[in-house]
This record gives C-alpha cells, structure tokens and sequence, in this order.
C-alpha cells in the first residue's frame, strides 16, 4: 500500500440530531467518489455528540484536485442539503475542519 501523506478531517456537532438515511447515503456516494479520485480510505463515523468524517491521501495535490472538481462540489452541496434537511446547521454545527500532513502512522 502507497504511503498515506496527508489527511482530511471534518468534525459535526450532532446536537441531540440522528444521521438521516439521506446523510448517509450522500456521504457514502460521496466517499465512494474520492476513492475513484484517489483516495486511499476513508471513515464515516459518529458518537453521541459528533459526526466524524476522514480520508486519506497520497499527497496534498490529488486532494485539492478532487476538492476542485464538479464531482466534489455536485456532491458537497448534496451533503449539506441533506444535513439541512436533518436539522443541522451548516456551517454554525461544523466543529473541526481541516487537512493534517501525517507525521507518522502504524
């Protein structure tokens, strides 16, 4: 497996909110789409106070290329109509959002 550089990382406050089917769905389309754009993996997760979503990439570059692309914003806004939809917020529920360099992994 390539080595993994860099991460994006983005954190939902669910507020006493549930995960929609539409959410769910969305993010999965949405995840399935960066693995076809080179992602190396990803999580869809949540606890009772957050919605936690990551993926992993090879280098920075082949993110901001998928994150530049019609795919990824097509997709963007389906997620956030679907999280409307549901209640949340957007971006006032948004707790963390950010793309990490990976110093080290095992």
């Amino acid at each position: 497996m390539d080595e993994i550089a860099v991460i994006r990382m983005w954190i939902t406050n669910k507020i006493n909110k549930k995960v929609t089917a539409d959410m769910s769905d969305s993010m999965v389309e949405f995840l399935s789409c960066a693995v076809e754009n080179g992602c190396k993996g990803s999580t869809f997760a949540e606890d009772e106070e957050r919605i936690i979503v990551y993926t992993m990439w090879s280098d920075e570059a082949t993110l901001e290329q998928f994150r530049s692309s019609r795919d990824y914003k097509a997709l963007e806004e389906r997620i956030i109509d679907s999280y409307v939809s549901a209640g949340f917020e957007i971006p006032n529920d948004i707790l963390f959002n950010s793309t990490a360099k990976i110093l080290f992994k095992n």
